[in-house]
């Protein structure tokens, strides 16, 4: 694979992610999102198939691409108990006492979720500034 190729692959796993994010945004938002948009695993979403394929077979060797998987990891975790909040198993059995109604648990969900996604958009800006270094590395390379 060329330096061109390469970078313009590079883009769209970051588009990728990027479009990943806004799904998980919209899930606390209340929009109903499929699994398939907005997966919980590192190695489901299309920027970690890039990552663990295509990227790791032509990029695996440059230290700025390794140093990325681990704010990718991370950010994955953070949405599983966002994921886990909003749609674990129902807890207001032993929460019902705290918040009293199913609406009130409801409103506590969300903000837990809002919480999260604090912690989750850190992360994310995390990965895109490790994005960014492997772009300079790539363009650094010769060509």
């Amino acid at each position: 694979m060329d330096k061109m190729a390469a970078l313009a692959a590079l883009r769209a796993a970051t588009s990728a992610h990027i479009k990943w994010r806004a799904y998980a945004q919209a899930l606390i938002a209340g929009v109903e999102v499929s699994e398939d948009n907005a997966p919980v695993r590192h190695t489901d979403c299309v920027f970690g198939k890039w990552y663990y394929g295509e990227g790791q077979q032509h990029l695996g060797s440059l230290a700025s691409y390794r140093d990325a998987e681990v704010p990718h990891q991370m950010l994955h975790a953070i949405y599983g108990k966002i994921f886990e909040t909003l749609h674990g198993p129902d807890r207001r059995s032993f929460l019902g006492k705290i918040f009293g109604s199913k609406a009130a648990y409801q409103v506590h969900q969300r903000e837990q979720a809002r919480e999260h996604m604090r912690e989750l958009a850190d992360a994310s800006e995390t990965l895109l500034k490790a994005l960014r270094l492997v772009e300079d590395e790539v363009r650094a390379l010769p060509d």
